[in-house]
């Protein structure tokens, strides 16, 4: 499933099919990597991700943050509704410790992302991070840590400007 997420065209997918990509599903690995990228590069990537993050099922809801975490790194700040980005960081500072597992952590990063790509919203999404404080996932037995958002985005931008990217996959 990774590999076909590598493969695949995301351009030239129907919204069916990337539904029964992220429905398909078997791990984080395949609904917060491989679904999202290829999710990204359709033309209805946005539409496609506001209907997941609206889920009550923790991998769809997983898969479309990461998908618009993707889609603010690879699309240019103009195609991207400011207003919307901001309402989402609103909404996450509301239910972020409230929701499943792994969707706390594709919010943390959509934040990340936010504070990262989108320069004229840095101060946003670092105010939001502020306001949520601490995010806690369960990582289960591995040393991975879940980001400071506040201080990763000050180290992202320390580095210099990010650029935006010409995909999602890697």
């Amino acid at each position: 499933m990774y590999l076909a997420g590598l493969l695949a065209d995301g351009g030239k997918m129907s919204e069916f099919e990337l539904q029964k990509r992220v429905e398909n599903a078997t791990c984080y690995m395949i609904y917060e990597f491989s679904v999202p990228w290829v999710a990204s590069e359709n033309f209805r990537g946005f539409e496609i991700a506001l209907r997941w993050v609206k889920s009550d099922v923790e991998k769809i809801a997983a898969s479309g943050w990461v998908t618009l975490s993707c889609l603010i790194s690879i699309r240019a700040d103009e195609e991207i509704n400011h207003a919307l980005i901001l309402k989402l960081l609103n909404r996450i500072g509301k239910e972020i410790h409230q929701t499943p597992n792994r969707v706390r952590h594709t919010m943390n990063n959509f934040i990340i992302s936010v504070g990262g790509y989108m320069r004229d919203l840095t101060k946003e999404a670092k105010l939001s991070a502020s306001k949520i404080g601490v995010v806690y996932v369960d990582m289960g037995e591995t040393a991975c840590k879940v980001p400071d958002a506040i201080s990763y985005i000050d180290k992202t931008i320390a580095r210099g400007p990010l650029k935006k990217k010409k995909t999602a996959k890697c």
